[in-house]
């Protein structure tokens, strides 16, 4: 357990999410994490659900924190900052998961002499598996990206990346459960198909999935030097991955990628 105190301004979902696992996994001990929200309701909501301390001031929350987490909407971090900036102490890590607010910016509006980390959290949170990324700025310091990780690691894996592939990260690991999501839905109603209930059709899927991940992953094996194993001459095998590569399955889902990145840079 971090010997930290933690802020919050903003306690939407994603906040949501990250206090539920920074509390389930005692990474921070409930009297130590504090959060501010603007909406009286949604204070008192994160207070008796998951014990810790709500403020109703932003400027006073910040006060003795030595880690603050920055998730409101971007259009609202300058006023944050002017509520909050002549609180802060230079050994205060500041950590934003506001989407599209570039480092760049961040340091403008609170001042380039701060820690600065970006964070694009996992979407998997509850299972703690799947990766969040994150991008540091020049004044953290390796015992700081310690803490950062420590922290993280509630959430699941953590990947430090540069900042040029933060749109790419979202597009490609955000967004990749919903890939992953699709696939088996249609994987699951193939066995329904075939005649199984959709509870085995269910079982044997996720089963399938994650035997398939777990081999790439003990064995380093690229996924074609698996399946490769798998197709016998004239066998069953090679005859369903012949259908998979005519309709072009490996084409659509490198575009659906692309698209999603594609629009992922509109929106920045």
């Amino acid at each position: 357990m971090l010997n930290k105190k933690i802020t919050f301004i903003g306690g939407g979902n994603m906040a949501e999410g990250i206090i539920r696992g920074i509390i389930s996994n005692k990474i921070f001990s409930r009297e130590n994490v504090t959060v501010f929200d603007i909406l009286s309701e949604r204070r008192k909501y994160l207070n008796n659900t998951y014990g810790i301390v709500a403020s109703e001031d932003a400027s006073a929350a910040v006060e003795g924190a030595d880690i603050i987490l920055i998730a409101v909407l971007p259009q609202n971090i300058i006023k944050v900052a002017q509520n909050i900036r002549n609180n802060l102490s230079e050994s205060t890590i500041l950590i934003s998961i506001c989407a599209g607010i570039k480092m760049e910016k961040l340091e403008n509006i609170f001042g380039n002499h701060h820690k600065f980390v970006r964070i694009m959290p996992n979407t998997m949170i509850d299972v703690q598996h799947g990766y969040s990324a994150a991008n540091i700025n020049g004044q953290v310091q390796p015992a700081d990206k310690e803490i950062i990780e420590t922290l993280l690691s509630a959430l699941g894996q953590t990947m430090f990346i540069d900042e040029n592939l933060f749109n790419a990260f979202t597009a490609y690991g955000c967004a990749g459960p919903a890939y992953i999501m699709y696939f088996l839905a249609a994987l699951i109603d193939s066995g329904v198909e075939s005649g199984f209930s959709r509870k085995d059709a269910v079982s044997i899927a996720l089963e399938n999935l994650i035997a398939s991940a777990l081999t790439i992953q003990k064995t380093g094996k690229h996924p074609y030097q698996i399946t490769d194993t798998m197709t016998s001459p004239a066998g069953i095998g090679i005859a369903g991955l012949h259908v998979l590569s005519e309709s072009s399955f490996h084409g659509t889902i490198m575009s659906s990628v692309k698209s999603a990145l594609d629009r992922t840079n509109e929106l920045e």
